[in-house]
């Protein structure tokens, strides 16, 4: 901040007989303010404990998120912000609202796939057939890490509310490349959240459409290796998914008993997902009967 502070005073300097000058600048210093407090806010928001205060909340934030969209259409750091966002947002209100959480997911995906467009090298591949969309490998950098995570998981949660779409179960495989990508670059990004997607995708496909029980398990025991158990979402969706699967009763209660057992702000930046994660375990526990 004091750095682009330093830069447009010395351009305001050099440049005063120029009307645009101090526009120039205050508009640049008001889009890194902006840029600043939706960090500071995303931050606020995981540390917290109380899920319908945050679920309450959001919709006014994302709204401000909107209208920083509407003068700054094209800035990489809202479009990642929303895609985040809408998808976290989603996350929270898919079980009580799936239709609803389909259309967030769609637009996280929309602003997601907007940001990676603005690498000319990319943006050309993300709506080519499979084979040629498979060349975006080649052009991503680690820079990109948390840019292609939240887009694949905005895509690919868009994909799995939207199952009735084989349009949308045709996009699948570029998802799987994206998580698969970001597995051989940084495994351990945001606590070895892309193991637990792949575990996610082998465990709930059939066989003939890419699924495989024994790769699910190792992706998620990776995950857990990983997060040291302080992502309590990795027990849930390793119960959901693996141990449904299986059919494995005892440890699918056995995973959803841990995550309840654990106190949800072992890490502050968790306090919110794992409070997610437990409320979905005990919805989870209640329900063993009807899949076993």
């Amino acid at each position: 901040m004091h750095v682009l502070k330093f830069s447009c005073l010395a351009f305001f300097s050099l440049q005063l007989s120029m009307a645009g000058g101090f526009l120039g600048c205050a508009a640049t210093l008001k889009k890194a303010a902006a840029g600043s407090f939706i960090d500071d806010v995303a931050k606020a928001t995981a540390k917290h404990d109380d899920i319908v205060l945050v679920t309450q909340a959001v919709p006014t934030y994302l709204l401000l998120l909107e209208g920083l969209l509407e003068s700054n259409p094209d800035a990489p750091e809202f479009l990642i912000a929303a895609t985040e966002l809408y998808t976290s947002y989603a996350t929270l209100i898919e079980a009580d609202d799936p239709a609803r959480a389909q259309r967030l997911y769609h637009r996280a995906k929309n602003y997601g796939l907007k940001a990676l467009a603005q690498n000319q090298r990319i943006g050309p591949l993300l709506a080519a057939p499979y084979p040629i969309f498979a060349e975006i490998t080649k052009h991503l950098k680690s820079e990109d890490i948390p840019l292609v995570f939240w887009v694949a998981s905005s895509w690919g949660a868009w994909i799995s509310a939207s199952t009735e779409s084989m349009a949308a179960l045709a996009d699948l495989p570029k998802v799987i490349l994206m998580m698969e990508w970001l597995i051989k670059e940084d495994e351990n990004f945001y606590y070895g959240s892309p193991h637990v997607f792949l575990g996610i995708y082998h465990a709930a496909l059939p066989q003939s459409l890419g699924g495989n029980p024994e790769e699910s398990l190792k992706h998620f025991n990776k995950a857990l290796e990983i997060n040291r158990g302080q992502s309590l979402m990795v027990y849930v969706q390793m119960a959901r998914f693996y141990a449904r699967q299986v059919f494995d009763r005892e440890l699918y209660e056995s995973l959803l008993q841990k995550a309840l057992e654990h106190p949800i702000d072992q890490v502050a930046e968790l306090t919110l997902q794992n409070a997610t994660a437990q409320k979905m375990a005990r919805k989870l526990l209640a329900e063993a009967d009807e899949f076993f």
